[in-house]
């Protein structure tokens, strides 16, 4: 009897630590709704989605960006400076047809670009941005470091980081 208790304990605590872990290690969440067809809501537990970049091959592993290798300790000293100014926009645009909105708002660069078919809203952590900036080599971003970025930053939890809506789909990216 009381092996068999024990083994009910055991595989009733299994459910409860999967729950912790991707509580603690944070959830990518990205839903796609169409106008013509079925919505597409996809969780990604950040913990498996490491688990799976193990077994990814090596050049999966990082992604290929030579562009930013000029740029790359310009974006950095930004984003240094931009974590220590006060809050407001810092680009405004509008010329009758299209709008275009960049914001600081607390640890946070926001984007807002709306025209007559499309509004996009971009939120990136400038902690992200950081972490990200870090583990770029001069020719190639790991996406490891992706993931560390999007675990890491508390102030993500429930709040879109990517919409996209126009008359054929919508699209959020957020995490939680």
């Amino acid at each position: 009897m009381f092996v068999l208790k024990t083994a009910a304990v055991v595989l009733l605590s299994i459910p409860l630590l999967l729950v912790g872990l991707v509580a603690s290690t944070g959830l990518v969440v990205v839903d796609v709704k169409p106008a013509d067809g079925p919505r597409i809501v996809v969780p990604v537990p950040l913990f498996l989605a490491r688990a799976a970049l193990g077994f990814a091959p090596q050049e999966v592993r990082d992604v290929e960006v030579p562009e930013l290798a000029e740029y790359s300790e310009v974006a950095s000293k930004l984003v240094t400076e931009l974590r220590d100014c006060a809050d407001g926009i810092l680009v405004e645009v509008d010329d009758g047809n299209d709008q275009v909105l960049i914001e600081k708002m607390g640890d946070e660069l926001a984007i807002e670009v709306t025209s007559d078919d499309e509004e996009v809203f971009v939120r990136i952590p400038l902690a992200a941005a950081a972490a990200l900036l870090d583990g770029y080599d001069g020719s190639r971003l790991r996406v490891e470091g992706v993931l560390d970025a999007l675990s890491t930053v508390s102030s993500l939890s429930g709040t879109d980081l990517v919409h996209v809506k126009s008359d054929e789909e919508e699209v959020k990216i957020w995490v939680w």
